[in-house]
C-alpha cells in the first residue's frame, strides 16, 4: 500500500467489522477490510488521558461485516451491554501503525444525515475514571457469575432452542441433555457383549460384560423464576433476563441477530439476596452484603452512654 489508508476494525462479542475509508477494499495480514463510502473520524489528541478519544462516523446503512451483520442493530435503543471495542490502524507501505484502541462510550444517531457517530474511549481514559465500586447495602453488590460471586457460568448454563418471539418475550423449549449418575458421569445406554456364538461375554466373576451404546437423554424442567435476573448468550454478548416461567422469558433489551430457531445458552439469576444466595447456589461464603444493618440510624434513636 503506496498510500496511507486507515483501517477499522469494531468488535461486538464473537463478531466483528473490518471496515476501510477507502475507495476499494484491502486486504492487509490475511484480513479484508471493507470500503465504507463516508467513513471518517475527528482528530486523535494525545496530549493528556483525558484528551485522547475520538469520534468515527458512518453511514448507517452501510455498516455490514463480511457475515452481514449489521453494525448500527448493535446500538438499537443506545442500550449495547457488553461494550464494542475500536482499533484503528493507519496503513502504510504495508506497514502499520495503531492510532487509537479503545472502546465505543457512546453512539449518536443523526437521522437526517443518515448517519452514526461512535464516541470512542481508550482504555487509558476509561481507567482514568474515578467510580463507585463497592457500597455498604444490605443486598449483595456482586454481580452474578463475575469474579467475585464465584459462580461460573458454564456450570449452571442450559441450552434452549427459541420457539417464537414477541417484542422482548421469548418462547423455548428446553434442549435435551444426557443423564449424568450421582458421581457426575454420563451415562449410556448399556449394551450386552457377545461372542462369536452369541453368547455372552463373562467377567472374571462369571458376571455378563457391557459396553457403552447411545447416551441416555432428558429433558429437564425448571420452576418459574429460575431463570429471572439471569443471563442469555448468544455471538459472545449476554442480555439480562427480568423474567421467566417454564418456557418463556423476558429480555431487558432487544439480543441483536436471535432469531427463532437458535440455539442458545441460559444461565439462572440471583436477587442478590442472603437467602437466594445460599438456597439456590449455596453460594453464600462469598456474600458480600450487609443483611444486618437496622433499619434506623442508632445515633438518632439512642442514647448513647
Amino acid at each position: 500500500m503506496k498510500t496511507r489508508a486507515e483501517l477499522y476494525q469494531f468488535k461486538h462479542g464473537n463478531r466483528t467489522w473490518y471496515s476501510t475509508n477507502q475507495r476499494k477494499a484491502i486486504a492487509h495480514a490475511g484480513i479484508e477490510y471493507l470500503p465504507v463510502r463516508g467513513l471518517q473520524r475527528t482528530a486523535i489528541e494525545d496530549e493528556s488521558i483525558d484528551k485522547c478519544d475520538t469520534e468515527v462516523t458512518l453511514p448507517q446503512m452501510s455498516l455490514l461485516n463480511a457475515e452481514g451483520d449489521n453494525l448500527s442493530a448493535v446500538f438499537a435503543g443506545k442500550i449495547f451491554y457488553g461494550g464494542v471495542t475500536v482499533t484503528i490502524l493507519e496503513l502504510y507501505l504495508n506497514e502499520t501503525l495503531v492510532l487509537h484502541k479503545g472502546r465505543v462510550t457512546q453512539p449518536k444517531f443523526d437521522e437526517d444525515a443518515d448517519t452514526l457517530t461512535l464516541v470512542c474511549e481508550t482504555g487509558e481514559s476509561y481507567l482514568n475514571r474515578n467510580i463507585l465500586t463497592r457500597k455498604f447495602q444490605s443486598s449483595c453488590p456482586n454481580s452474578i457469575y463475575d469474579r467475585w460471586c464465584g459462580l461460573k457460568f458454564e456450570d449452571w448454563a442450559l441450552e434452549i432452542k427459541v420457539t417464537a418471539i414477541d417484542g422482548l418475550k421469548i418462547s423455548f423449549d428446553v434442549v435435551p441433555t444426557q443423564v449424568k449418575d450421582a458421581a457426575g458421569n454420563p451415562v449410556f445406554e448399556q449394551i450386552p457383549v457377545l461372542d462369536e456364538e452369541g453368547n455372552p461375554v463373562l467377567d472374571g466373576q462369571g458376571n455378563p460384560t457391557f459396553e457403552d451404546g447411545d447416551p441416555i437423554m432428558e429433558s429437564k424442567t425448571y420452576p418459574d423464576g429460575w431463570l429471572s435476573l439471569g443471563l442469555l448468550l448468544k455471538d459472545g454478548v449476554n442480555t439480562l433476563v427480568t423474567s421467566s416461567s417454564a418456557n418463556s422469558l423476558s429480555l431487558y433489551r432487544q439480543h441483536v441477530g436471535l432469531k427463532v430457531g437458535d440455539i442458545v445458552r441460559v444461565a439462572p439469576g440471583c436477587d442478590q439476596s442472603l437467602k437466594t444466595c445460599a438456597a439456590k447456589f449455596e453460594n453464600n461464603l462469598r456474600f458480600t452484603g450487609h443483611p444486618f444493618i437496622p433499619s434506623s440510624n442508632p445515633i438518632y434513636t439512642q442514647l448513647i452512654k
